[in-house]
């Protein structure tokens, strides 16, 4: 069993004592063991709830500080954490990050209050250089105190809107306001009003309706032109202020990367402290802990409390709580288990499917991607390519490096595959007395055969049979543990019914002899055959009712439709060989007619396009092939077998650990 399916460790609940005192210690203790799964416990004393309160306030600010910095950067960067942290002075570094952070947090505020203002007032001085140059044009004269007049008798004032049709605007102005001036540039509308003071609310009010502004000018006696030069340094003196304050803002963020990235490392590992304290119970003399230790690690945790606490009690108590998880699994395996964390983790009692899902993975994956030459390239793209791809947004991430781990060992097994089945880019290499020659595929001898479409989807359906079998037999294995008399009984018949029937409907219906027996025998297979439905619908009964007596049937049409469903594993498979195939021989067509057209010119032109033409559609068929191998083969993992037997509804178990990362991204994840 270990070979299908693995076990997971056995956890104990326990509760560990310490003085008061000792608590730091004991925490740094069962960070730097990872044995730990602190669960939540009882109330804390009021003084101590203040002190954690008091701390969680502060790890919040701490965080608000650690985000708003990090959100002024355009660009994700990965730090790397070059400052060594001594988590015996783990607070005293808080609190120095954070006194640090925040008055730099300040400083950037600052400066971008300042830019905030300097963009403002840009903004309005470009607006009343535009206007001024457009008025300029047509009615040079014109003074800047004109521009803009409000008295009791007379206004004047310049209006700008976007989108604004003039004639709508125009028509909407009371009758004793008059337009001086008017221009449309763009999506901009210029206007010059003027008209009697009375009707200077009203005017707003048109104003307001086509959303347009009214632009302010000082009531100076001076020429627009004039006004207009002035204007024109003020901008250039607005963007030079700009440039160097855009300056002085990179230079600070530039300055507080290191700091920000040691920040988010003595955050992550102060929260899982105050975490583990805020789960804590108090006591009066005492300070207690309770969580899930790996039974095996009780004795290696016992020492190390002994050497760095020594005054401690550590007990096994009972519990109600539902356990986490803890996989186990073979070091060449442990990759695969991001599948099975993907599908779910398992339950507590339930055995781990990551080596059944190593295996299947593997074999589905080769035999839909077999080709000698493209598992080696696909080989190279995971080892060389992936990191730079810049699709990953930190390369170092444990998720990512196991995944990393899974599609090397898919581009071997795609390799070993092809060479068994003697596929090189969708050819084959033969032997014969001249020596190693390439042909098509199917043409020369393999171990497996995947050129014949015949043989490859018949082996493929074996192998979807035997697959869907074995969920079915651990399924009964479940149903034993489980002591569910319905679920034994179902998977017993259903399993006969097969054994016994498959070799008769080959005999009877296809003339095909799976065994050698003589034709009585078969009239016993039928009746062995339906002794097994007879046990199935018994056991339908008993685990759904009278409903059971008709939806046994589906249980029959079931491992038809999921046997079935593995011929997906041929047709990717020819998908891909058909493609290389014929891909190299379109590349070999350019080559031969280039050559054909001139000796030497044509060959080398013909040398060239059908190099790109292959890298082209090779490429192509090795990423799209991949990809569909990968996702076909985790449906028919996750879709056909494991729901047969696997409820993955389980907590993972996560030990308080000091997870330092040495690598950060700084500023937002590329989506």
């Amino acid at each position: 069993m270990a070979l299908i399916v693995s076990t997971p460790e056995k956890l104990t609940y326990v509760r560990l004592l310490v003085p008061k005192d000792l608590v730091s210690k004991a925490i740094a203790t069962l960070q730097k063991m990872e044995a730990m799964h602190v669960e939540n416990v009882g109330e804390l004393s009021e003084e101590d709830r203040k002190a954690l309160t008091e701390a969680l306030d502060k790890l919040r600010r701490f965080n608000n500080v650690i985000e708003v910095l990090e959100s002024q950067y355009k660009k994700a960067v990965l730090v790397e954490v070059k400052r060594e942290i001594s988590f015996a002075k783990l607070e005293e570094s808080f609190n120095t990050l954070i006194d640090t952070l925040s008055q730099a947090l300040n400083k950037v505020e600052a400066l971008l209050d300042n830019r905030k203002k300097l963009s403002e007032e840009l903004e309005d001085l470009n607006k009343k250089v535009f206007v001024l140059e457009t008025i300029s044009k047509s009615m040079k004269d014109l003074r800047v105190v004109d521009l803009s007049f409000k008295g009791e008798m007379l206004f004047s004032s310049v209006v700008l809107g976007k989108n604004v049709n003039p004639d709508v605007f125009i028509s909407l102005l009371p009758k004793d306001v008059i337009v001086l001036f008017k221009d449309v540039i763009g999506e901009d509308s210029i206007f010059l009003i003027a008209g009697y003071g009375y009707s200077y609310r009203e005017f707003e009010e048109c104003v307001k309706k086509v959303k347009a502004e009214v632009l302010e000018f000082p009531p100076i006696d001076a020429s627009v032109t004039d006004f207009l030069s002035e204007l024109k340094k003020k901008v250039e003196n607005l963007n030079n202020s700009l440039g160097k304050l855009e300056e002085e803002l990179n230079r600070v963020l530039n300055s507080l990367v290191d700091d920000l990235a040691l920040a988010k490392v003595v955050k992550e590992v102060f929260e899982e402290r105050l975490t583990a304290l805020l789960k804590a119970l108090s006591g009066e003399y005492l300070f207690a802990i309770e969580g899930w230790v790996p039974s095996g690690n009780i004795e290696s945790l016992r020492t190390a409390l002994e050497s760095d606490v020594r005054y401690y009690l550590i007990t096994a108590v009972h519990t109600d709580k539902t356990p986490p998880t803890k996989m186990r699994n073979p070091r060449l395996i442990r990759p695969f288990e991001l599948m099975t964390r993907f599908y779910g983790v398992p339950s507590p009692g339930e055995w781990d499917p990551t080596p059944i899902i190593t295996y299947s993975l593997a074999i589905f994956f080769g035999l839909m991607f077999a080709d000698v030459v493209y598992g080696i390239v696909l080989f190279l793209l995971v080892k060389y390519v992936m990191d730079r791809s810049g699709f990953v947004d930190n390369p170092t991430s444990p998720g990512y490096l196991s995944l990393k781990k899974i599609l090397t060992t898919l581009a071997v097994s795609s390799t070993v595959f092809g060479l068994l089945s003697n596929t090189f880019a969708g050819y084959s290499i033969k032997v014969s007395p001249e020596g190693l020659s390439f042909t098509a595929g199917g043409q020369v001898f393999s171990i497996i055969n995947l050129a014949d479409p015949i043989t490859f989807l018949a082996m493929s359906l074996v192998i979807g049979l035997i697959h869907i079998n074995l969920g079915h037999v651990l399924s009964l294995l479940v149903g034993l543990k489980r002591k569910d008399l319905g679920r034994v009984l179902n998977e017993v018949g259903l399993i006969v019914s097969q054994v016994f029937g498959i070799p008769y409907i080959l005999h009877q219906f296809l003339n095909y002899e799976l065994i050698a027996l003589p034709n009585e025998a078969y009239t016993y297979l039928l009746y062995a055959s339906l002794a097994g439905v007879l046990v199935m619908i018994l056991g339908m009964v008993k685990s759904m009712g009278a409903i059971g007596l008709f939806l046994w049937v589906f249980n029959i049409t079931g491992v038809l439709g999921d046997v079935l469903s593995y011929s997906r594993i041929a047709g990717l498979g020819l998908a891909t060989y058909i493609m290389a195939l014929n891909f190299n021989q379109i590349a070999l067509g350019i080559y031969t007619h280039f050559n054909s057209l001139m000796p030497i010119v044509g060959t080398v032109l013909g040398i060239v396009f059908m190099m790109l033409t292959a890298l082209f559609m090779n490429m192509f068929n090795i990423i799209f092939g991949a990809l569909g191998g990968f996702v076909h083969s985790m449906r028919l993992c996750f879709v056909e077998f494991l729901p047969k037997w696997y409820d993955g509804n389980g907590i993972e178990f996560k030990p308080l650990a000091l997870n330092v990362s040495k690598h950060v991204i700084i500023g937002k994840a590329s989506s």
